[in-house]
């Protein structure tokens, strides 16, 4: 999932231009995936409901952003390794509440069991002086269970649709059946199931970085599908 943060140089207000709905700037996480502002004096979340469907974009309306002036620019990049603390987190929700009050937004998340991504990131600044944003973790919050995502590294290029004369789709220690089998903890997707079950009798390292393997995990790519 990618961003971008849509600021001038010269103006510190800044706005989100995002996919779905809701927008928290200087957050802290708390249990069940709530998150509580430490600068709700500077900044109320704003929650925009969608209708169903896929390929939707939000954009913040003017005047609802944060002025980053009100913060030392040099810390914007470094909050999120002290207690849970994140310059910005955007949500996506299965559903919200059908009237938005101030009850519900000064509670920062609904009560009800809901379905959420969450995107937690940092601002940075390139060279020419812009706001960018960096994801730094990504959660799903399903049935009140927090399950955080990581990237698997050679995934990309392991789909039927790939197109690189198949260089780089192939098991790496058979060489020529589809790799379909990651290596966890490390997550280097790199051989097919037959090899993955022969190396876990022979070995427990992976074959890319020689880290010892906890669990060997198959994924099958059909069509853009993902099913483990």
């Amino acid at each position: 999932m990618c961003s971008k943060l849509a600021g001038v140089p010269v103006d510190t207000t800044c706005r989100i231009a995002y996919r779905f709905i809701t927008v928290f700037y200087f957050v802290k996480e708390e249990p069940h995936c709530r998150f509580v502002p430490i600068y709700p004096h500077v900044h109320v979340p704003i929650t925009v409901p969608f209708q169903r469907g896929l390929g939707q974009k939000f954009r913040q309306p003017f005047g609802t952003g944060i002025d980053l002036s009100f913060f030392e620019m040099d810390d914007l990049p470094e909050l999120s390794s002290e207690d849970s603390v994140f310059p910005l987190v955007i949500t996506a929700t299965t559903c919200l509440p059908s009237v938005l009050t101030e009850d519900h937004i000064s509670d920062t998340q609904p009560k009800t069991s809901l379905h959420m991504q969450i995107s937690q990131a940092v601002l940075e600044k390139d060279h020419e002086g812009t706001f960018k944003v960096r994801i730094i973790r990504q959660i799903l919050w399903v049935d009140n269970v927090r399950y955080e995502l990581h990237e698997i590294y050679g995934i990309g290029n392991s789909g039927p649709d790939y197109e690189n004369n198949g260089s780089g789709k192939e098991c790496v220690i058979c060489m020529t059946e589809p790799k379909d089998t990651a290596v966890l903890p490390c997550r280097h997707m790199c051989m097919c199931s037959g090899c993955a079950n022969t190396l876990r009798l022979q070995s427990n390292r992976c074959p890319i970085c020689r880290q010892p393997f906890e669990e060997l995990l198959e994924i099958r790519i059909n069509n853009g599908a993902i099913d483990e």
